[in-house]
């Protein structure tokens, strides 16, 4: 009988232990990968889609929820504030560029953002095909919304799909751009002034345009243009600190620093991430401890079998390794299974959680994969040691004597 067929009949002779062992590693290699696949994502994309924005203005409340629903969008915006109070910071002298973002609708659940086409040169990202609008009722869309050039389509009110849908505004796609990795992949770009006629308000063109003439006192019964929020680049580090603190004290607005904000956010999912991490390397401590204990006990019912063995013309360096083996078996077994289950439940989750789906989360094989392996294999091995030396430095005699 060969080697492989002695440790397949071992292993078949405590079946449950066996199984349970694989399990136990399965279980800890899948909540390792989970929380390094969140993590990594987590981190890419409030890299990508933060880059280079340094406050966003907004209207009164949450600051972390200024920033997910205008950089991340990911979130409902806290209100909506004048376009004459934003002018205000947009021109300031510490600003070297803002962009004004105008939120409200949704097309299948890819968020309407009216803006200009500073957004898209912010992201630095191309057209793929088309141009961008030059009218109003003009879109550009992302890699990720499934539209092609010409498409006409309406727009639904709200930030999710199932709205109520405004049928006599259609908008046209006039351009599609290139995959960017960032949050414009999955948005519908239009101007600023199709989606304040959207909603009934008067356009920024026309704000404009009463401004440089003279007009009544009663001009100002006539609704206003509002936006959502302005996203902000600074000409120098010290108006990140001063621009914020100003607003939030003499103004009705509300300044938030995105770097501030994820890094708090961050912090709290870091502790999350670290139980996490905690709990699968116990897991995996148990799974050793468990393959561990079953050599162990298999041993005792073997001992026998493994003089004759021993008498037969095995080494005691052969029989190591077979015990060897039978535990790397089982911790091999378990890290493949560890992998299926962790890549199944990973993608499963991004079609079920709605800030992974939204933001197309992919999967990421990345060295981190490699270090739980390693570990996960290591901690196997130091688990068949003992049991497999007690079983190479079996006493033959004693044994065979035993037996007759």
């Amino acid at each position: 009988m060969s080697d492989f067929h002695l440790i397949i009949s071992s292993l078949k002779s405590r079946y449950f232990s066996s199984m349970l062992s694989i399990l136990l590693t399965a279980f800890g290699v899948m909540m390792a990968l989970l929380v390094i696949q969140f993590g990594n994502h987590i981190h890419e994309r409030l890299s990508k889609d933060g880059q280079n924005i340094d406050i966003v203005i907004g209207a009164k409340g949450s600051p972390l929820q200024i920033i997910l629903s205008s950089v991340y969008h990911i979130d409902i915006p806290t209100g909506n504030i004048t376009y004459d109070s934003a002018q205000k910071w947009m021109k300031h002298k510490h600003v070297k560029y803002a962009i004004p973002l105008a939120l409200g609708d949704n097309f299948k659940g890819y968020r309407i953002v009216g803006t200009t086409p500073q957004y898209i040169e912010h992201y630095k990202a191309e057209l793929q095909q088309g141009m961008l609008w030059s009218n109003t009722y003009e879109a550009v869309i992302g890699s990720s919304v499934g539209l092609k050039i010409g498409d006409e389509f309406t727009g639904s009110h709200g930030l999710m799909d199932g709205g109520h849908q405004h049928k006599n505004k259609k908008y046209r796609i006039t351009g599609i751009l290139k995959p960017t990795g960032t949050v414009l992949d999955r948005l519908i770009l239009t101007s600023l002034d199709s989606v304040l006629d959207t909603h009934g308000q008067k356009k920024i063109s026309e704000h404009h345009h009463d401004h440089d003439h003279d007009h009544d006192h009663d001009d100002h019964n006539f609704e206003k243009p509002e936006i959502t929020a302005i996203l902000i680049k600074t000409k120098n580090p010290i108006a990140n600190i001063n621009l914020p603190r100003t607003i939030n004290r003499d103004t009705s607005l509300q300044a938030a620093n995105p770097a501030l904000e994820m890094a708090r956010l961050s912090s709290i999912l870091g502790v999350g991430s670290k139980s996490f991490v905690l709990f699968s390397g116990l897991l995996i401590i148990i799974a050793a401890l468990n393959i561990s204990a079953g050599l162990a006990a298999s041993l005792e019912n073997r001992l026998g079998d493994i003089a004759v063995l021993r008498a037969i013309g095995f080494t005691k360096k052969r029989i190591y390794k077979i015990i060897t083996a039978e535990g790397m078996l089982l911790t091999s077994s378990g890290i493949i299974l560890g992998l299926i289950l962790g890549v199944t439940a990973f993608k499963s989750l991004g079609l079920f959680i709605e800030p992974l789906k939204i933001t197309a989360a992919p999967l990421h094989f990345s060295k981190e994969y490699l270090y739980v392996i390693i570990t996960v294999l290591i901690a196997g091995f130091v688990a068949t040691i003992i049991p497999a030396l007690r079983a190479s430095r079996v006493d033959i005699a004693h044994q065979l004597s035993r037996n007759i």
